[in-house]
């Protein structure tokens, strides 16, 4: 056991920093002296042998598509803090011996330069959305796609398979998880893995009763924890990986789940599929059979809209008005098809534009612009930063009425509970007290349709 100084080290600005802006309903201590408090009782739990998991204080439901819901735990403070002691304790173990080219293994509260404004546009709402560093997600996802395309510039291969894993986090065993960890740790962290999976095993007991959680990591509220073991579990994989793949010339790839293979060989294709395949078994883990795609470079290139994403190529370019204007155009210029076809329908591409110097330009193009930030398909997926953002540009075109109407009927209509505690952070940013109201009523109607007798 470590002392209450060696402790509490962890929990300093960068820890607390993560509470502060995330739209789900979790209170915090408001001054340091409540802080420190809170975490020294952490401790006393630990040592005292009395500390016990907590059921999750609440749950978000997150709309994946089609009305398929992802549900996302929100823990206790005390278990947040666990969890992350626990992290940062074994990062060294974790967070080491990286595959080239795979991304999801970075540590808690890096340093990392500072967002340009969205310019790079990570699709953060499956699970860097709600994240100790939601910036480092994005910054990944920059230099994953660096190599990605630096290598297809150069002309180095043909054809882009991609394919991620079925319910993934779901399907983590702990018990190979654990084994992993012990074999690369010393023996004096032998407690605080057995810490570790005492939460793991023990957090979901509201769902599994008196019998532990064996398989799945917890896909909570802040999500980097689960990230660093769920790459963890993926090192021996992709070590395995990259040399199939190499003894078929062809480059492999991966961020978080999703993999990228590199090759000039689609004959190759289902050796290696077969292969991959094969070994993730061993780990319980299944490729998304639906997910599976083969593309040239160019197809992949098109897919991408990377001749749009050009127009951005280096820092600051989104406020140059001309690349704006050029941009914008270029984007409103594609067919609603085409649109549809695109890489997450052309929602990188109106992100891009978002925090852009949409001001410069001209009143037609940028209304045109307004009515797409306005719709349903963009509002349903904004958090609540980005719709302060899509609000400013409402009240320029004079549509902001029409979009806090928007909204209310969205409120009244949608089921999934992370979009309204989204809209009632921006309601409580922007002082709306009657669309904060509408929030809280329809929040309280739906945690009591998810509590009625048999839900």
């Amino acid at each position: 056991m470590i002392s209450k100084q060696e402790f509490c080290r962890w929990f300093n600005r960068s820890f607390w920093n993560a509470f502060k802006n995330v739209a789900f309903p979790i209170e915090t201590p408001l001054d340091s002296r409540s802080r420190e408090k809170l975490v020294e009782s952490v401790y006393e739990s630990i040592a005292s042998k009395r500390y016990s998991p907590s059921i999750p204080e609440t749950e978000l439901f997150i709309n994946k598509g089609n009305g398929v819901t992802r549900t996302v735990p929100v823990f206790c403070l005390r278990d947040y803090c666990v969890y992350y002691f626990c992290i940062k304790e074994l990062e060294d173990v974790l967070c080491v011996n990286r595959t080239p080219n795979t991304f999801g293994g970075w540590r808690l509260g890096g340093k990392l330069r500072k967002q340009e404004q969205s310019e790079i546009e990570s699709e953060l709402t499956e699970y860097g959305r709600y994240s100790f560093n939601p910036m480092a997600w994005t910054e990944a996802f920059g230099e994953f796609n660096s190599i990605l395309f630096s290598q297809l510039d150069d002309q180095k291969y043909t054809h882009v398979l991609q394919f991620d894993l079925s319910n993934f986090y779901d399907s983590v065993r702990l018990d190979i998880l654990e084994r992993w960890i012990r074999e690369e740790s010393s023996a004096k962290k032998g407690w605080i893995i057995t810490l570790l999976f005492y939460l793991l095993n023990q957090w979901n007991r509201g769902n599994t009763g008196l019998h532990p959680q064996v398989v799945g990591l917890p896909q909570d509220a802040l999500a980097d924890c689960s990230r660093i073991l769920a790459n963890f579990y993926l090192q021996k994989y992709d070590r395995f990986a990259r040399n199939v793949c190499k003894a078929q010339d062809s480059l492999y790839l991966r961020y978080a789940d999703d993999q990228v293979i590199l090759t000039n060989s689609p004959q190759c294709v289902d050796t290696l599929l077969l292969l991959l395949t094969r070994e993730l078994d061993r780990y319980g883990l299944r490729v998304n059979q639906k997910k599976v795609d083969l593309r040239t470079a160019t197809e992949l290139e098109t897919h991408r809209c990377r001749k749009v994403q050009a127009i951005f190529a280096k820092k600051g370019d989104n406020q140059n008005p001309a690349l704006v204007r050029r941009f914008a155009e270029r984007y409103l210029e594609m067919p609603k098809d085409e649109l549809t076809r695109s890489w997450n329908n052309g929602l990188p591409l109106l992100n891009r534009l978002l925090h852009s110097n949409l001001e410069s330009l001209p009143k037609s193009i940028f209304d045109r612009l307004v009515r797409r930030f306005i719709a349903e398909a963009y509002l349903s997926r904004a958090d609540h930063r980005k719709l302060t953002r899509v609000l400013q540009l409402a009240r320029i075109s004079k549509r902001s009425i029409a979009m806090d109407k928007r909204l209310k009927k969205m409120l009244k209509s949608f089921v999934h509970n992370a979009f309204h505690h989204e809209v009632l952070a921006f309601a409580i940013a922007n002082k709306k007290p009657k669309l904060k109201a509408t929030c809280v009523s329809r929040l309280s109607a739906i945690d009591k349709l998810m509590n009625e007798p048999g839900n």
